[in-house]
């Protein structure tokens, strides 16, 4: 009868240690589950840093060596705060995303990563990420308005903007009033208007962009009131009736400058960026927006990003620091060390020095254009099509086509 007595007791002592030992299992059903990932490693898929253990981060960054510093600078701030370790990992300023990819999977594995804001959604798509709102825990800056539809997707929110640089028009005042404009063309009308005055056999070009990117393409378009997606017919024909007259302007800011001041081109599309630095200073060189009133284009709009990795050990601590640097402080900061304008719209709104150092009007860039609700083509997609446009390598029909078939 003991014998049972001091079973049954030890049994009771068992079964209260299991108990104890369990995790809580919420049985409640979620109606928007969080997205399973296929490239999140099983291992990782939650924290396996233990109570107590000093977080570790890692973030890979794509940046020039003075915007490095100035990062790291920032980021030690937070983790002196914090109490937690973060360590920068710079992949260079234009790493492509082949590289990318090999970070965020064989590579380093980073718990955050910077990439063009136009990446984000396929690589959310790819199952590369995680959503970073899911896991925020503390207030960041509001995104600005045009960049929403590039960092969500599936009712997510996957990319946290750092800053955005605008691709802009610049030409020289006067020579464009000789061929009988006072600023951009603004339709396709317009720009043949242009092209007629300035006639391109003679060595001179209507226009210089970028060919190796989209977003000189899509602020041209933009300037005919067309996204680069989806594209009006109209103005990709133009494109493809008159490319020989757009100059490859890649990597060659110093001698646009001289072609720009000479007449022998009309205008240039760059980034904002570019321009304060090589050409803010030089008199008669006037910056001019494509966008409309009724805001800007995504797709006109650089924007470094950050996103969380799919392989993070530690998804609240990123997410944690990801929303610090993009804070309206830290975007503040941000401008100040490197002139690069802030991707939230608080600065814009509450700092009048901001608005009022800029060359055009930033109320485009709060506001909310509508954007058509059908699936989009992959960036690298994107990327691809318009430089084989811009090449002779697809025509219109060609460049519709492509695109169209890789929507998703």
């Amino acid at each position: 009868m003991l014998k049972r007595k001091n079973y049954g007791l030890l049994f009771a002592i068992l079964l209260l240690a299991l108990t104890s030992l369990s995790p809580s299992v919420d049985l409640s059903e979620s109606n928007n589950p969080l997205p399973q990932s296929d490239n999140q490693s099983p291992s990782r898929t939650s924290s396996l840093r233990q109570t107590g253990d000093p977080v570790a981060l890692r973030v890979a960054v794509a940046l020039d060596d003075n915007g490095f510093s100035e990062l790291q600078r920032i980021s030690d701030r937070y983790a002196l705060s914090k109490g937690v370790s973060v360590t920068l990992e710079n992949m260079g300023p234009h790493p492509n995303s082949e590289t990318l990819i090999h970070e965020l999977t064989v590579g380093t594995m980073p718990d955050i990563v910077m990439t063009d804001a136009g990446q984000i959604r396929e690589l959310a798509q790819g199952g590369y990420l995680l959503p970073a709102d899911a896991y925020q825990n503390s207030p960041g800056g509001t995104p600005l308005t045009p960049l929403l539809p590039l960092l969500q997707w599936n009712g997510y929110t996957w990319g946290v903007p750092l800053d955005v640089d605008p691709y802009v028009f610049v030409y020289e005042t006067q020579v464009l009033k000789s061929l009988g404009m006072d600023h951009v063309p603004g339709s396709v009308e317009e720009w043949d208007s242009l092209l007629q005055v300035m006639k391109p056999a003679s060595g001179k070009y209507v226009l210089a962009l970028d060919k190796n990117n989209p977003y000189g393409l899509s602020a041209l378009l933009e300037s005919m009131g067309s996204p680069l997606y989806p594209a009006a017919r109209k103005a990709l024909e133009w494109v493809q009736k008159n490319r020989a007259s757009i100059y490859s302007s890649g990597g060659q800011e110093e001698i646009v400058w001289e072609m720009l001041k000479q007449g022998r081109i009309g205008a240039a599309v760059i980034p904002y960026s570019v321009w304060r630095e090589h050409a803010g200073s030089e008199e008669g060189l006037t910056v001019e927006t494509p966008w409309g009133a009724e805001g800007a284009e995504p797709q006109s709009l650089l924007s470094r990003s950050f996103a969380l990795s799919a392989q993070s050990h530690n998804p609240e601590a990123a997410a944690d620091w990801l929303y610090y640097l993009t804070s309206p402080e830290a975007q503040t900061d941000w401008l100040q060390s490197t002139g690069m304008l802030p991707a939230a719209s608080e600065p814009y709104q509450n700092e009048p020095g901001v608005a009022a150092s800029l060359p055009f009007d930033p109320e485009a860039l709060l506001k909310e254009k509508a954007q058509a609700d059908e699936p989009k083509p992959a960036w690298t997609t994107m990327v691809t099509a318009a430089r084989e446009l811009l090449t002779g390598k697809l025509d219109a029909p060609g460049f519709l086509a492509a695109v169209s078939s890789a929507a998703k």
